[in-house]
């Protein structure tokens, strides 16, 4: 049996040890714990940036991915939608995917939207859809199911613009066909129908032409008459017009002065024409006289379509203004007609052309001349200056036909005399050089011509 003193030993030696077993597991616990702390750290820490690239993954999704949508909720935001475009005037308009990525593959307007392989529908892709899934038809134009916008369809025909027609040109050249006499163009107070449907198309001219034709159709498309007029005959003046293309604005304008100045309308700002109200004691030898206006007033009389002793007061009138000129080109045995003050050439206006004949052996004269005071005559007498031969004012065999009109030199052509104006009645010889030396034109050309151009005021030029 232990002695008490041995038995305290003992325990105190007992309870050293285990208290030593105690601290060692206690700190043995200690690291454990510690550890799994650790552990539980970093396993958080690789959780949260595993999160962090997914979340960042989304951005490069392609649109409409499902998974991006789901994120997306997921982290409060809503996918930006698509609004369908109102215009395809740009060549590359930015479309932001309906998962909201930040950088867009633009979409070429100029080429159509391709479906997925495998696709056998050709409707409008859904911006929630699968990519790899074949288009599905939305219920309604422009938007999918879930009411967001669909991508614009540029190969929706409603949506691409029509290419402009191009420009026609009529083969036929226009002319301006007389009451009863139809096809020969003589009488310009019957006017086409629509004088700005016709379009002219440049050949070969330069661009400044062409710019100048073209600019003055879509005038006369407007109704603009006066403004197509003017900027023809700057296209008609300009060097760089080639030859084809001044018939052709010859013909057209033609076609435009039969409604602006043969025609009963007047035109607001024409300064060719005006209105006229029928006073009592009226007649127009007196309106034109009185309105001093350069014409004859036979040519106050066919516009309106009217006779002089049959005016009422208070009937209104279209008025002409002149002076109205002629150069004739022998080479190509035409007329041309213009208005605008003598001492301006440079600014008259076009009016029409006419057919000419001239005289034998190229005996008409070249040079600048007037028509001569009081040589204007209807119906003349004539006596050929040749042979002496006299014809009678009414006898059918007269060859110079109904009207006359000398003309006298002027500057360096002062000297030439003796030729004119006037009609025949060898409707054959225009075009040829059958006459004496004077200028013949068809009955109702110089008929139109006598009525338009008047003594000392009208100059008449006769180039080679």
């Amino acid at each position: 049996m232990a002695l008490p003193s041995q038995t305290e030993r003992q325990t105190e030696i007992g309870r050293s040890y285990v208290y030593n077993q105690r601290t060692a597991q206690t700190g043995i616990r200690k690291a454990v714990i510690a550890a799994a702390v650790l552990v539980l750290a970093a396993g958080s820490v690789w959780g949260i940036i595993t999160m962090l690239n997914r979340r960042s993954a989304t951005s490069t999704l392609p649109p409409g991915d499902t998974k991006t949508q789901t994120v997306a909720n997921k982290t409060g935001t809503e996918p930006k939608p698509v609004h369908p475009a109102t215009s395809l005037a740009s060549s590359t308009p930015s479309l932001t995917p309906a998962g909201g990525g930040t950088n867009p593959t633009p979409i070429k307007t100029d080429a159509p939207i391709t479906p997925p392989a495998g696709s056998q529908t050709t409707s409008t892709p859904s911006p929630t859809g699968n990519p790899t899934a074949p288009f599905a038809p939305t219920t309604t134009p422009g938007a999918d199911s879930s009411g967001r916008p669909a991508p614009v369809d540029v190969t929706r025909k409603d949506l691409t613009p029509s290419p402009a027609p191009a420009p026609t040109t009529s083969s036929t050249p226009t002319t301006i066909t007389p009451a009863g006499t139809p096809g020969t163009g003589s009488n310009p107070s019957a006017s086409p129908s629509s004088p700005g449907s016709t379009t002219l198309t440049p050949t070969s001219s330069t661009s400044e032409v062409t710019q100048q034709i073209q600019a003055a159709e879509q005038r006369a498309a407007t109704g603009d008459l006066l403004g197509a007029r003017t900027l023809l005959n700057k296209a008609l003046r300009n060097p760089n017009a080639v030859r084809d293309d001044q018939e052709r604005i010859r013909q057209r304008l033609a076609a435009i002065n039969a409604d602006l100045l043969f025609s009963p309308k007047v035109f607001a700002g024409d300064p060719m024409a005006e209105e006229y109200v029928v006073k009592s004691g009226d007649n127009l030898i007196k309106i034109t006289r009185n309105r001093e206006l350069a014409v004859d007033w036979r040519l106050i009389e066919r516009i309106n379509g009217v006779k002089g002793n049959t005016l009422k007061v208070g009937q209104k009138l279209k008025l002409v203004r002149g002076p109205f000129h002629a150069i004739v080109h022998k080479g190509d045995y035409r007329l041309d007609l213009f208005q605008g003050s003598p001492d301006d050439p440079d600014s008259w206006t076009f009016i029409r052309s006419f057919k000419v004949g001239l005289g034998t052996g190229n005996s008409t004269p070249v040079g600048s001349f007037v028509i001569k005071p009081k040589s204007k005559l209807v119906n003349p007498h004539w006596v050929n200056p040749q042979t002496g031969q006299k014809f009678d004012a009414n006898d059918p065999k007269n060859p110079i036909g109904e009207y006359w009109m000398g003309i006298e030199g002027i500057g360096e052509s002062k000297a030439v005399t003796g030729y004119g104006l006037h009609g025949t009645i060898e409707p054959d010889s225009i075009g040829q050089q059958k006459s004496m030396g004077c200028v013949r034109l068809g009955d109702e050309d110089i008929k139109l011509l006598y009525e338009m151009l008047v003594e000392q005021f009208s100059d008449v030029k006769i180039v080679p």
